[in-house]
């Protein structure tokens, strides 16, 4: 198996640690993981990303046009990196609404599956807004990612903090459990 995910959201989403939960998942199949990660601008409100390859690869980086899946934490961020995505790839997106029609028309094209989820709204149903990104990878992990949430769930326990590993499933679970607008 072999699987390239692009994450990107804005500093203080979870972009980096969903990174490392995926990552962790991948390595508990016992396939080799490859990641790069840029946020610079972070701490301000900037654009974060991170490239991760799980299984057979030589080189950090993804081209444009050959990931399967852009996991995107902001909406505005989904569009700007749509161009890492594969024909036929899939785009998750904590985002209320599709996004535009337009665009939306442009992948159905290329047969690119966009799946949008309001993670900030079911985070903030179990009462707290920190597991949004575990919200939208659980949702990823129901609907086609290619990770199991089991293999999620394991990694969450690994990583820690301990504190909040039990938040994190739950988020993990809430968004396995939203059904798919595509």
């Amino acid at each position: 198996m072999a699987l390239k995910f692009v994450l990107a959201g804005i500093g203080g989403q979870g972009v980096i640690y969903a990174t490392k939960v995926l990552a962790q998942a991948g390595l508990l199949g016992g396939l080799p993981i490859m990641a790069s990660e840029n946020h610079g601008m972070s701490q301000r409100g900037g654009s974060v990303i991170s490239h991760l390859k799980i299984g057979g690869s030589q080189a950090p980086l993804i081209r444009r046009g050959t990931a399967e899946a852009l996991i995107a934490f902001d909406r505005q961020e989904a569009v700007r990196n749509l161009s890492f995505v594969r024909a036929g790839g899939r785009v998750y997106v904590n985002a209320p609404a599709p996004l535009a029609a337009a665009l939306n028309a442009r992948l159905a094209d290329l047969g690119i599956g966009v799946y949008c989820l309001d993670a900030s709204a079911a985070a903030q149903a179990l009462g707290a807004s920190a597991p949004i990104n575990l919200v939208l990878l659980g949702f990823a992990a129901a609907n086609g990612l290619g990770l199991e949430l089991a293999s999620l769930k394991e990694a969450v326990q690994l990583l820690g903090p301990q504190w909040a590993v039990a938040a994190n499933w739950q988020g993990l679970e809430a968004g396995a459990a939203q059904h798919a607008t595509v």
